[in-house]
């Protein structure tokens, strides 16, 4: 079932956004003087190269070469029968198979002076080695920040895959009734209305106890819900990823509690959407200060995430706050939440748009 979901539609993921995409990631190399760019993939850290050539990997490593004019070459440590298939998920011509992925790529890059590395210090040492070995002239720099600056701007087909990702959490997390008693069968519940709706990928979490502890964990078994928890969905859907998270309560006064937070959160994001792209981070947090005011909240934390490199979505700004440059316009964000209403922990997230 999964390699049907995440074959490549390209109704969905059309094959002029992914050139579009690559052009844009070419042009941004030119400027930075690279001869050519390295994306690495594993089960953890898909998105750079999903988000280049619609390939999600679930198997093993692999190591993308972006030459600064032509198409991508993918170096895969997968066997060659499934070759086949990774050309129906993705829009890529060349594959190479081999146990050292490494090497091939260090022979493609003979007469190359400079290259970039997306996210340099956490490529895998064996890679590097056999790169180097290979290609011993050629001078490794981190161009993380450049992959960002073009990573960020999201164009309409994302929007879309987004949104529907963001409609499976929704739908999943509606799921959810606040009568539930065993954490282990509700992510359950909730994992499989999701996975069944059209996800590729579901992590449910959830924090049994909010009165104790705030943590969001992974639940396999039978585990007691008391009478606040939350949980988070995290899904994808053709390779764009979104986070909600939801509180539940039992008791009246965290029912009441919890549902002032619930009304609140879409008016203050909506809030932050318009006034974020010509302010700081720092506009969060006073956004959260009207609120403490208004409804009697003290915020505890608060997180943004967005998808700027190889992890599906990674924290890009969070409390304490020190100067931090707002997004760009258009930027997709996460937006998490902790704080107590009269005295309820109440946890929150959900994704937005930065006003373009």
């Amino acid at each position: 079932m999964r390699r049907g979901l995440m074959g490549w539609d390209e109704a969905e993921l059309p094959r002029s956004v992914l050139t579009a995409r690559l052009e844009r990631l070419q042009g941004a190399m030119a400027r930075e003087g690279l001869d050519a760019l390295l994306l690495y993939t594993n089960l953890v850290r898909p998105a750079a190269v999903c988000w280049l050539t619609g390939f999600t990997p679930y198997w093993i490593e692999s190591l993308l070469l972006v030459p600064v004019n032509g198409r991508p070459m993918l170096a895969t440590a997968l066997s060659k029968r499934v070759a086949d298939w990774i050309r129906t998920t993705a829009w890529l011509e060349e594959i190479v198979n081999t146990p050292k992925p490494g090497t091939a790529i260090g022979q493609r890059l003979a007469g190359c002076k400079r290259v970039g590395v997306l996210e340099f210090d956490a490529l895998p040492a064996g890679l590097y080695d056999d790169m180097v070995a290979a290609a011993p002239a050629v001078e490794l720099v981190d161009a993380s920040a450049m992959f960002a600056s073009v990573r960020n701007q999201i164009d309409d087909t994302e929007r879309k895959l987004i949104e529907k990702a963001d409609a499976l959490a929704v739908a999943a997390l509606a799921q959810v009734d606040a009568s539930a008693t065993d954490a282990g069968a509700l992510a359950g519940l909730v994992e499989k209305h999701a996975r069944l709706a059209g996800a590729e990928e579901a992590y449910i979490a959830i924090a049994p106890d909010l009165d104790l502890d705030r943590r969001l964990i992974q639940v396999s078994g039978p585990v007691p819900l008391a009478r606040r928890f939350a949980v988070r969905a995290s899904i994808a859907y053709k390779g764009a990823w979104v986070r909600r998270t939801r509180s539940f309560a039992r008791d009246p006064q965290g029912a009441l509690a919890m549902a002032s937070a619930e009304a609140w959160l879409p008016q203050a994001m909506h809030a932050l959407r318009e006034l974020l792209p010509t302010r700081s981070y720092s506009t969060v947090s006073a956004s959260f200060a009207l609120l403490q005011a208004e409804q009697h909240a003290q915020l505890t934390r608060w997180m943004a995430e967005s998808c700027i490199g190889s992890y599906p979505l990674e924290v890009v700004a969070t409390l304490p706050v020190h100067g931090k440059e707002g997004p760009a316009p258009g930027t997709f964000l996460v937006l998490s939440v902790e704080l107590a209403i009269d005295d309820v922990p109440w946890l929150g997230a959900a994704p937005m748009f930065v006003r373009g």
